[in-house]
């Protein structure tokens, strides 16, 4: 009798572990459901604050027909900010967050006293501490690891998301540089910088892509296009250093820039579902 009894009790245990281990599983895919979803919307914010910057940068050098864009491009990052409310619980506990909140506050509030340098630090600034946020998350809710020492293949969208922002940053000081050839040596300094960071971080992420076999097969065409797209701007960057006319028109390399950002973008989206797709928790 006491034997009987003893396994029931044992049998009870085990039921209860197993039932609360379900239950912390669920609510573990909730929680890591949930900030995909955070760093899906905030990718968004990421993006649309980066081609801001670009914007109002070329706008105040010197390239009015881009203010119309500059605009409604505004009333997107409004959006999302406001969009990004609902999110707010998590979102509080998150130092990155709270800095890229005052910084859109100073970003909105500028006047004309702000020169197109620093406007151009504090929307950098901006994408940064958006960055940092999105990066908190990641280690939070383990997606980049995935449950390893090291960074995964699948885990790389968040490489991208860092390297795009060479890209942002070379997009916005390119279009100044292409509107208003006054601009300072050390502007045409950095657009060089930032184009040697491009060639050798870049490239090599893209590489590190395609060479895992598992995501080959849905990254393959996506990569190649990349590709070329940074090789294009890169040319562009260079003729714009060297001053060959071809080059200088601001809202065409504005938009060959933009090309290059979106393509990156769409492998930071596709790694990002394949994610949401998984739908587990590594152990």
């Amino acid at each position: 009798m006491a034997g009987t009894l003893l396994i029931l009790l044992t049998l009870l245990i085990v039921v209860a572990w197993l039932h609360a281990r379900r239950r912390r599983r669920r609510e573990q895919e909730h929680a890591r459901r949930t900030a995909l979803q955070q760093i899906r919307l905030l990718r968004q914010l990421v993006e649309q604050v980066q081609r801001r910057r670009g914007l109002s940068y070329g706008v105040q050098s010197g390239e009015r027909t881009l203010e119309a864009r500059l605009w409604s491009v505004s009333q997107q990052v409004r959006q999302l900010f406001e969009r990004c409310r609902v999110h707010q619980p998590t979102l509080h506990w998150l130092a990155g967050w709270h800095q890229a909140l005052q910084l859109w506050e100073r970003v909105e509030q500028a006047d004309a006293a702000v020169t197109p340098e620093q406007l151009l630090g504090l929307q950098t600034e901006l994408v940064q501490a958006l960055l940092d946020t999105i990066a908190a998350l990641a280690e939070r809710f383990d997606l980049v690891c995935l449950g390893r020492l090291a960074p995964q293949a699948e885990g790389q969208w968040l490489e991208l998301l860092q390297n795009i922002e060479l890209l942002g940053q070379a997009r916005a000081i390119g279009t100044g540089i292409a509107a208003n050839r006054q601009n300072l040596p050390v502007w045409r300094v950095r657009l060089a910088q930032l184009s040697s960071h491009v060639n050798e971080q870049c490239y090599a992420a893209l590489a590190r892509l395609v060479s895992d076999p598992a995501l080959r097969p849905l990254l393959n065409q996506p990569v190649r296009a990349a590709e070329e797209t940074l090789d294009v701007l890169l040319q562009h960057i260079r003729e714009l250093l060297d001053q060959q006319p071809a080059a200088l028109h601001s809202v065409d390399y504005f938009q060959i820039a933009t090309q290059a950002i979106s393509a990156q973008l769409l492998l930071v989206d596709l790694l990002l579902e394949r994610l949401e797709q998984s739908g587990t928790t590594p152990d």
